[in-house]
């Protein structure tokens, strides 16, 4: 079971999010109909991730993605932080 936040909006409404799965927020009128929703939508969302994953076009772009970090022609985000704070010190 993936850990959920409810909280209420304004309007009364009751929003759940599943913040393992990014993206993942529905609502409800109640806590109990929004903890429905979230599930219904956590289901979708891994089935979504699922397909997506054993597409033979995704796996091919990960492994040249993959290639092209390793090959330096494309940087991790950890590596683009990394250069604008080296910019930041020589300023």
């Amino acid at each position: 079971m993936r850990p959920l936040v409810l909280y209420p909006r304004k309007d009364g409404y009751w929003v759940a999010e599943c913040p393992s799965l990014p993206g993942c927020v529905s609502q409800g009128k109640t806590k109990r109909e929004a903890k429905a929703n979230i599930r219904k939508a956590i289901e979708g969302y891994l089935d979504a991730l699922e397909e997506i994953e054993s597409n033979p076009k995704f796996i091919e772009m990960m492994a040249r993605t993959a290639a092209d970090i390793r090959a330096g022609r494309v940087y991790t985000q950890e590596e683009v932080e990394r250069r604008l704070r080296r910019r930041k010190r020589r300023r």
